[in-house]
């Protein structure tokens, strides 16, 4: 892991770590936290493990590239992957939670059950649309 991506790091887990504590049930009377402010600590505890993660990926990619060149375009390929993905998950996560949302007629109930679960079903249709995609590539070679 680069420097950087270690500063980074420290710099967000201390920032998590500040608000988690600052919204502990000590400072709530022992009532603990709404569900505002836990959706916000969550959010700050995904932001800690994804940074690892890339961080990580990334200081694999560079240790295993042969020059710069080829980690630039291996990094360029990771934040591709990343934006795309990324992005449509936002989507799935935003529209599966408001259906949620919907049928239970309870609000926040769908950002949580995305929360706890969506990541499994999203993950799902990321390894179809990879096997798809493919498998599409593979008959296409056949045919020429």
């Amino acid at each position: 892991m680069s420097k950087t991506s270690r500063i980074l790091l420290v710099i967000l887990l201390g920032g998590s770590l500040y608000y988690w504590q600052s919204i502990s049930a000590v400072f709530h009377g022992g009532n603990g936290p709404d569900l505002g402010e836990l959706k916000i600590a969550m959010t700050l505890l995904s932001a800690n493990i994804g940074g690892f993660v890339l961080g990580s990926v990334l200081g694999v990619a560079k240790r295993s590239s042969t020059n710069e060149l080829h980690y630039q375009e291996r990094k360029k390929a990771i934040f591709t992957f990343l934006v795309k993905w990324g992005i449509i998950y936002a989507i799935y996560s935003f529209v599966g939670g408001k259906v949620i949302d919907l049928i239970s007629g309870e609000d926040g109930m769908g950002w949580l059950f995305m929360r706890v679960w969506g990541i499994y079903g999203f993950v799902a249709l990321i390894i179809i649309w990879l096997a798809l995609k493919n498998t599409s590539k593979n008959r296409s070679r056949v045919k020429s």
